[in-house]
């Protein structure tokens, strides 16, 4: 089976570690999915209470919420807000994952985005174990037994179709950007406590090389897999070309 075309979704639930998570690294497929009036939504699993500087993780914590506000506004998505995690409670895969299922099975998305937890040289705690729990809603979200000790048969129990992964180095699905790019980067902008004109330029400089041996001026690169791809069956590198899309 070929992997997902990003013409086929229906619907979409982008979830983020941290407040502009999202917007760094799939603002331009959230604005081109609105474009196209296809609902998208999106949540943060933490409170975003690092990276404050001199203030207060209470204090930086309400900053970025409000910020992931005005962002969400400028890519006309649904924020759903965040799951309440902090440095000091930073939750566990399981608990994570639950969290996420539940909200899977309300909104009945057709594709579920995060960050690819198999980037090489990925070393951030949260990132790691949000990937995982992703990973773990979108196997999990679809069995009526789970959550297990609760003894019982969901029967709002739903599979997502497609798994993206963005922030990858093993990518399969590459999006036209130009169009939307100076819409991610407002989105990027409002999140006002975490950027600078440096930062902006360091962004610069990691889109056009996003952009590099590709016919487009402004792209963002993804990993998509049906479910039929995520469970046992290994596909050799040499022969993974055969199942991209032209």
């Amino acid at each position: 089976m070929k992997y997902p075309k990003i013409s086929e979704i229906k619907s979409a639930l982008f979830v983020q570690p941290h407040p502009d998570d999202n917007e760094i690294g799939a603002g331009g497929l959230i604005a081109y999915l609105r474009k196209k009036e296809i609902p998208v939504y999106s949540v943060t699993v933490t409170k975003g209470d690092g990276g404050g500087g001199n203030l207060s993780p209470e204090e930086i914590s309400q900053i970025r919420s409000k910020e992931a506000v005005e962002a969400a506004r400028v890519l006309d998505q649904e924020y759903l807000g965040n799951l309440g995690y902090t440095n000091l409670n930073p939750g566990t895969v399981e608990e994570i994952a639950l969290d996420l299922v539940k909200m899977i099975r309300k909104y009945k998305p057709d594709a579920i985005f995060s960050i690819d937890g198999n980037l090489e040289n990925e070393i951030h705690p949260a990132h790691l174990r949000v990937a995982a729990a992703v990973d773990m809603a979108f196997f999990r979200s679809g069995q009526k037994t789970y959550p297990f000790e609760d003894q019982i048969l969901h029967d709002d129990a739903f599979y997502p179709r497609i798994l993206g992964k963005y922030f990858t180095d093993k990518d399969n699905t590459i999006l036209d950007i130009s169009s939307y790019y100076d819409l991610k980067l407002k989105a990027i902008q409002a999140h006002e406590s975490q950027v600078d004109q440096e930062f902006l330029a360091a962004l610069e400089g990691y889109f056009q090389l996003q952009a590099l041996e590709s016919p487009y001026e402004k792209v963002e690169r993804f990993k998509l897999l049906y479910r039929e791809h995520t469970h046992a069956f290994a596909i050799p590198a040499t022969h993974k070309k055969y199942l991209m899309n032209e």
